[in-house]
C-alpha cells in the first residue's frame, strides 16, 4: 500500500518513500521488514545523516562557532535515532521467532550509543 506516495519515484526513491505519512505511520507501528528497518534505513539512511550532522556540528567547533550551535546541529538527529530504534524493536517483537530478532534489538542499542558519541 502506497498510502499518499503514489507516483514512481515513491517507489524507488528512498528519501521520498520515508516522507510518505503512511510508511512513517508503519515504521513506527513495526510493520515494515526488520531487515529493512535495520539495515537500510537505521544502518544505512539514518548513519549517513548522523556522519553529516557530526561533521556539520565539528566544522562549528573548528571555526570557534558558537557552542549552542554545534550541539545542537550534533544532537538534531536524535529524535530520529529514537525513532528508528523502536521501529527495530518493534519489527524485531513481529518476527519474535528469528535469531535476526535478538541481534538486531542488540544492535539498535550499540548503534544508537555509537551515534550519540560520535
Amino acid at each position: 500500500h502506497q498510502g499518499l506516495c503514489r507516483a514512481e519515484r515513491c517507489r524507488t526513491d528512498p528519501a521520498a518513500q520515508m516522507s510518505n505519512p503512511s510508511r512513517i505511520a508503519s515504521l513506527w507501528h513495526g510493520e515494515e521488514p526488520l531487515a529493512r528497518v535495520f539495515w537500510e534505513y537505521m544502518i544505512g539512511w539514518a548513519t549517513v545523516l548522523n556522519l553529516i550532522a557530526t561533521g556539520a556540528a565539528l566544522a562549528v567547533f573548528a571555526k570557534d562557532g558558537p557552542l549552542w550551535l554545534g550541539l545542537l546541529l550534533h544532537f538534531a538527529v536524535v529524535p530520529l535515532n529514537i525513532f528508528l530504534v523502536v521501529s527495530v524493536w518493534r519489527a524485531a517483537a513481529r518476527e519474535s521467532g528469528s535469531i535476526f530478532a535478538n541481534t538486531a534489538r542488540i544492535g539498535s542499542a550499540v548503534w544508537f550509543v555509537i551515534m550519540i558519541a560520535i
